[in-house]
């Protein structure tokens, strides 16, 4: 008797179609039992049936109401994740508002975010400068991101401004969060389902009083990453303790009810026991995880088969910058 197949339907951008479901991920999947079907948003999703499991990352009102009336009509079809818990992140205010969620055992290590205010009239600033949030005790050089985070390329579009004269150059709707030196080095944390993997990327370099004068008024990431400013050497961070990443990971996935997305770590040049939240992403890039098709084909038949994806997450290990609890 041959062994069962489950067909996992994808609604996807074709960026995204084409940076997630790579051929090796296919083919790894296929071999144990999954295939992958591609959904058309413009057409019926029950001319398009069977599924077992649908992922998605979309965001046209009528795409999420034809997903909501099909999750009525077939209940048993698993929706990786339900949209009104994804756009919790689509707003960088509301994304990091469920790390105030998180507990973690009482130790050395501490989650926070960054301090950061949301500026729908520029004009105000632009009157007073920083000052307008003088009680906030944000400072230059700060972080100016679009308020919007839906993986468009306008919310992409961050920058690190100097000075007043920085801020002219802005659009509103946009948050402006504290810029917090960190080594110059990011942990990117990828959530599936029970799974997790911390690993390091480079990041902003540590600016100094000095460097502060030496920056233009604003600058955008690509610039600062291209001008050849060091920081801490990936290969020789530390990385953070593993029940501190696991009890975040985890903590963060009750807060926002979902199974796939990452969040991005970042740890206080000034107290190494000081961690925060940066940023959180639904179905981030996972082809740059290691391994990631052994992950994602394990989450997948954890859902069709109705296995728990909710638990505890166990047999951890570290391999140099890479640490996994699966």
């Amino acid at each position: 008797m041959s062994s069962p197949r489950f067909r996992i339907g994808y609604a996807l951008s074709l960026k995204k179609e084409r940076s997630f479901i790579l051929p090796s991920l296919v083919d790894y999947a296929k071999l144990h039992g999954i295939d992958f079907v591609r959904i058309d948003p413009l057409l019926p999703l029950t001319d398009q049936t069977p599924f077992h499991c649908i992922i998605h990352k979309l965001y046209d009102p009528s795409w999420v109401q034809q997903l909501q009336d099909f999750t009525s009509q077939f209940p048993d079809v698993v929706v990786v994740d339900p949209p009104e818990l994804i756009s919790r992140l689509l707003n960088r205010d509301s994304m990091l508002e469920v790390v105030k969620e998180v507990k973690v055992p009482q130790g050395d290590e501490r989650i926070e975010t960054p301090k950061q205010v949301v500026v729908n009239d520029l004009d105000v600033v632009l009157k007073n400068g920083l000052n307008t949030f003088s009680d906030l005790g944000l400072k230059f050089p700060i972080i100016a991101k679009p308020l919007e985070s839906n993986g468009s390329a306008k919310s992409h579009q961050l920058c690190l401004v100097s000075n007043d004269s920085g801020l002219k150059g802005l659009n509103a709707p946009i948050v402006l969060q504290e810029f917090v030196n960190h080594g110059g080095v990011v942990f990117k944390v990828y959530v599936v389902g029970e799974c997790v993997v911390c690993v390091t990327r480079k990041s902003l370099p540590d600016i100094g009083p000095e460097d502060v004068k030496k920056l233009d008024a604003v600058s955008s990431f690509s610039q600062i990453s291209n001008s050849g400013a060091q920081g801490d050497d990936e290969g020789n961070v530390e990385m953070p303790s593993l029940e501190f990443v696991m009890h975040v990971a985890a903590g963060l996935r009750e807060a926002t009810g979902l199974r796939l997305f990452n969040f991005d770590l970042i740890r206080d040049s000034n107290d190494h026991n000081r961690y925060l939240v940066i940023d959180i992403n639904y179905l981030p890039g996972y082809a740059k995880m290691p391994n990631y098709e052994p992950f994602l084909t394990k989450f997948f038949l954890d859902v069709v088969q109705n296995r728990t994806v909710g638990g505890a997450f166990s047999s951890s290990y570290v391999n140099e910058n890479e640490v996994v609890f699966c």
